[in-house]
């Protein structure tokens, strides 16, 4: 098997030029799955977790400690759950409310908050933490703070317009014996919400204003260099606000009353052959825990390149890699959604609003929905192609029904978009090697509102939601495919083949079940939804505002790049159009680390434009703390001849129609030049809001939302002033 790494690539893409534009897509890339998760996993033998007790808590507000505030007392601890009915209980950690008084009843992505438009929340977050992590963690990372405890914690509302000390920044974390980081305390004062009393130690405040329209936003941890494991194992939680309008289009049946939240995710789960693994037992969360370069093996087809080992070499000031060690990124084998691996879920021939989630560590989805097989109703029957790629037969595969898209994670669009019209699979540019076309595209962190209409799917059909984005994204290696028939890759650092109804699979995600109707049939109006994304018409959704470019105060340079870290292991970072010296091949850089002083620092109320170009081989979902964007264009730009003045290679074009609307997770192409517009507004609330003690004013961040990227260290400040 011939392979060629990514740092190869962008190596002698640089030496060659423009000249020998080869694609960003190559065969196959130095990253091998980790395959651990047991093979005999049957898929959809189990119902998909809905919100209530038993599925996904939803939180319950006192409304009178804080007239005029829903309040909320939140607890993060260590608990079991069993996702799947073949598996021992899991070790998680997570969420639970306590607000009553009660004792907490965690439960995967538990503590859901339903808020109001204008009405504030206020949450006490208690760390009850173990002092020992369920997953692996390095503490040889150069983070100043790496090596503190292994059970801090900071919660970000992940789309969340609020002050920056309810923003949950990485370094506001906190740990159960009253330790906080950097940004959580200033002297003896904790940086908390100032008109509550004092936090005991060990818990934090939080005030959100709410000052946002109806849309789905969710609150994780955020931990400085602890996020990635945090997140996977379990620290995460939906947050719902409504508003009038939303109401409105509910109530007069221009939206249906029945939701279902679905947050998709890939695990691995530890199957016990493993002797090295200390970490967990079996049944619980697998991560990874070395770092194997390429070198390592006698043919280079490692995992990943090592700085020392390239051309030209790296030079490392720890020369010995550790163990555990950070990695560059990681896709696991089996779909989670909702806590459940593999689940179904119950539908009646009716309208369904659908809020979709990606909140996997890395992996990409391009959603689409089929019938089931007749042969099988637990598989959708799969084409392979010539190149040896897979995709659904168009001879045997029937395309489910239109899904109509209405929402992003800014909230409504301008205009619903249909989607699933056929399904289109994913189709790469063969010269740049970017997505051209695809379905329902979502990277990590960014949602989609969706509404599907089973009502002319017969009763008792089965229906599958599919996914055929490669891993990594877009260049994909196929040992981070999993599906049915798919090759013994056992030999190479992959899985055995796949059986018919079992994992590991990451293209059939979710089984629909079409049960009778209860009640009556959904009114007409509901249709008109439909024939408003057909016909390319606005419909009943608002009028998206748009930022006047013209009124602009500055226009950034920014880029996404690539390096070694002082261990010589591969890493991502931010940077600027301003050359940052050499990085330790000797070679030009513009990255700098998070740590660095911040070079994006916004004036309070200004317009920015934002043009960030993507030196990488990695598609990047980039994440805007505080502010929602709008993205202006995306343009390809000569990357081997880059330096920090751009030389375009091809035409401006603009946004997808679902990305029309606000954005604050924005999919940035390798190669491409990515144009976003943003006001810098600070949220009004009824306290003086203190400045950073870390970088003298409001302290957010920004940062590519693939979790091993963003700590590694592919994350800057962004202080407005």
């Amino acid at each position: 098997m011939v392979m060629i790494s990514r740092r190869e690539f962008l190596k002698g893409f640089v030496v060659a030029g423009a000249g020998l534009f080869l694609p960003f897509k190559w065969n196959v890339r130095n990253v091998y799955p980790y395959a651990q998760s047991p093979t005999g996993l049957s898929k959809f033998i189990q119902a998909l977790p809905g919100l209530g007790p038993t599925g996904l808590p939803v939180a319950s507000p006192d409304t009178t400690t804080f007239p005029g505030s829903d309040y909320y007392k939140i607890v993060v601890g260590e608990y079991t759950q069993q996702m799947h009915p073949d598996l021992p209980p899991t070790k998680l950690w997570g969420y639970a409310d306590v607000t009553a008084g009660q004792a907490p009843n965690h439960r995967y992505l538990g503590g859901v908050i339903v808020a109001k438009k204008g009405r504030p929340v206020r949450i006490t977050v208690t760390n009850n933490l173990p002092s020992t992590h369920p997953v692996p963690v390095d503490t040889s990372a150069f983070f100043p703070d790496a090596a503190a405890s292994q059970n801090r914690i900071s919660t970000h509302l992940h789309g969340g317009y609020v002050p920056w000390i309810s923003d949950g920044g990485p370094l506001a974390w906190f740990d159960p014996s009253g330790n906080y980081g950097p940004s959580a305390k200033s002297g003896s004062t904790i940086l908390t919400v100032p008109d509550m009393a004092p936090p005991a130690p060990g818990s934090f405040h939080h005030y959100y204003p709410n000052d946002q329209s109806a849309r789905l936003m969710w609150y994780h941890d955020h931990a400085h260099d602890i996020t990635r494991v945090n997140a996977y194992v379990g620290i995460a939680s939906a947050y719902v606000i409504t508003d009038t309008f939303e109401q409105s289009l509910i109530k007069n049946k221009t939206l249906p009353s029945n939701q279902i939240v679905l947050v998709i995710q890939d695990k691995t789960f530890v199957d016990g052959t493993d002797p090295n693994y200390t970490w967990g037992k079996k049944g619980d969360l697998w991560y990874p825990y070395k770092y194997e370069k390429n070198s390592q093996l006698p043919d280079g087809t490692g995992r990943w390149d090592y700085g020392p080992d390239v051309e030209p070499p790296a030079v490392v000031s720890h020369p010995n890699l550790p163990e555990p060690s950070v990695v560059p990124e990681f896709f696991s084998d089996t779909i989670v959604v909702n806590g459940a691996v593999y689940p179904y879920v119950e539908v009646e021939p009716r309208h369904y609003r659908f809020r979709i989630l990606n909140a996997s560590q890395a992996r990409f989805y391009n959603l689409q929905l089929y019938y089931a097989s007749n042969s099988n109703d637990t598989e959708i029957d799969l084409k392979t192609l010539e190149d040896g790629s897979v995709i659904p037969d168009p001879a045997k595969v029937k395309a489910g029904p239109l899904m109509i898209q209405i929402g992003t994670e800014g909230g409504f669009l301008p205009a619903p978009v249909a989607l699933n019209n056929p399904p289109q699979q994913i189709v790469f540019d063969p010269e740049t090697g970017n997505a051209i076309k695809y379905n329902l595209l979502l990277a990590p962190a960014e949602r989609a509102d969706l509404v599907i209409d089973f009502s002319n799917v017969p009763v008792g059909s089965k229906l599958i939601l599919y996914n055929d984005a490669p891993a990594p994204f877009p260049g994909g290696d196929e040992r981070n495919d999993y599906y049915t028939g798919d090759p013994d890759r056992s030999s190479i650092g992959g899985a055995p083949t796949t059986q018919p109804g079992f994992g590991p699979n990451t293209r059939t995600l979710l089984q629909f079940r079409v049960v009778p109707l209860v009640g009556k049939p959904d009114p007409k109006t509901m249709s008109n939804l439909e024939k408003a994304a057909l016909a390319g018409s606005r419909g009943p959704l608002k009028v998206i505002a748009l930022l006047n470019r013209r009124k602009a105060a500055a226009v950034r340079g920014l880029t996404l790049n690539e390096d070694f870290d002082d261990y010589g292991r591969l890493i991502q970072r931010l940077g600027t159009n301003v050359q940052n010296g050499l990085n330790n091949q000797g070679l030009p850089t513009w990255a700098r680390n998070y740590m660095d002083d911040a070079t994006e620092t916004p004036r309070k109320g200004n317009i920015e434009v934002w043009q960030i170009f993507n030196l990488t081989g990695d598609t990047h979902p980039v994440h805007f703390h505080l502010v929602n964007v709008q993205i202006l264009s995306r343009r390809p730009f000569d990357v081997g001849n880059y330096n920090g003045t751009p030389a375009f290679t091809g035409p401006a074009r603009l946004p997808d129609p679902n990305e029309m609307g606000w954005k604050e997770t924005v999919r940035m192409n390798p190669g491409e030049m990515t144009e976003v517009i943003m006001k810098f507004d600070l949220p009004k609330v009824p306290f003086a809001v203190p400045q950073s003690p870390t970088t003298g004013g409001h302290e957010y961040v920004w940062h590519c939302h693939i979790l091993e990227h963003e700590e590694h260290d592919m994350m800057r400040p962004m202080v407005v002033i």
